[in-house]
């Protein structure tokens, strides 16, 4: 391996720890985690239960609909793991509206408003 090459190494989200200290907030269909950190890349996490669909397509489907939301709108978020927990409801939405979704989270998240008294419960 050549030392001038720099790569990066990928940073694992601990699930458990950003699911019991993090901030809880929610959208229409998902549940928000966020939780401070020290490193100034953000992370994300996704987790698609069975519940949601039995079909694993399904359920990839909304995965990659997340992320590809993360990499577009959520860059200027810096310094945290982000866990999105998707419930049923987000069956009822297309791509574009879950982005208007949490771009309401996501101006929260960047303005650091986010305290863990808010939950925004618009479901």
């Amino acid at each position: 391996m050549n030392p001038s090459i720099n790569i990066q190494e990928k940073i694992k989200i601990n699930f458990n720890v950003t699911l019991s200290q993090g901030f809880r907030c929610s959208t229409k269909g998902i549940n928000i985690f966020v939780k401070n950190k020290n490193s100034k890349i953000s992370n994300l996490g996704v987790i698609v239960s069975k519940k949601v669909s039995n079909l694993a397509v399904v359920r990839n489907k909304y995965r990659r609909i997340l992320k590809e939301i993360f990499r577009l709108d959520f860059a200027s978020v810096e310094r945290r793991d982000i866990v999105f927990v998707v419930n049923r409801k987000i069956l009822d939405l297309d791509f574009n509206r879950i982005r208007k979704e949490l771009s309401i989270v996501r101006k929260q998240i960047v303005n650091e408003k986010l305290d863990s008294n808010i939950v925004n419960s618009r479901n």
